[in-house]
């Protein structure tokens, strides 16, 4: 999977859903959820994963019902979309291997990978709003999926970041320990 594929023919009619109204995403939730979801999971672009993602989650997570919100939700789209975050942060380490201020394009991959994990980590936060905004009460077993998911992502970036920052640290150095 990578985000250098183009978006594929199903981005017209994704691009068509964004334009409806509230109260159509009510009524054809029961018919268009089945299809965005089975879209995501056989879509091989990070891109149109971010697309379907945000539509369900701006425009149609707000009418699902709260009790199977892990089933008909959760439970189908985020472990993939863990998977999603994990790849990128993959691609997004082996490039940086290569950076330099001289590698323009280099520079312009890593740029789009961020911006596209930004997109991700807006999803779920949209996921999180939603469930900490419910007026009523929530069963951890109804949005197990969620907690998990966040973690994983927060640890996995958390880890990531101290790598990075240990890794720099150590490939210096210290003066106390210069050879004369």
């Amino acid at each position: 999977m990578s985000q250098e594929r183009a978006a594929p023919a199903s981005a017209a009619p994704l691009e068509e859903l964004s334009g409806w109204t509230e109260e159509l995403c009510r009524r054809e939730l029961p018919s268009v959820l089945p299809r965005l979801l089975s879209m995501y999971q056989h879509s091989d672009s990070w891109i149109e994963h971010i697309q379907i993602l945000k539509i369900i989650v701006e425009m149609f997570l707000p009418h699902m019902n709260h009790l199977t919100l892990e089933q008909t939700f959760f439970s189908q789209v985020l472990p993939k979309t863990v998977k999603l975050f994990d790849d990128m942060m993959y691609e997004l380490t082996s490039q940086a291997k290569g950076l330099s201020s001289h590698n323009l394009e280099i520079q312009t991959t890593l740029r789009n990978i961020l911006q596209t994990m930004v997109q991700l980590l807006a999803a779920l936060t949209g996921c999180v709003q939603h469930v900490c905004a419910t007026q009523e009460s929530i069963i951890l077993e109804n949005i197990h999926s969620l907690p998990s998911s966040v973690l994983h992502v927060i640890k996995s970036t958390f880890v990531h970041c101290k790598f990075q920052t240990f890794s720099r640290l150590f490939s210096r150095r210290p003066i106390l320990f210069k050879s004369s």
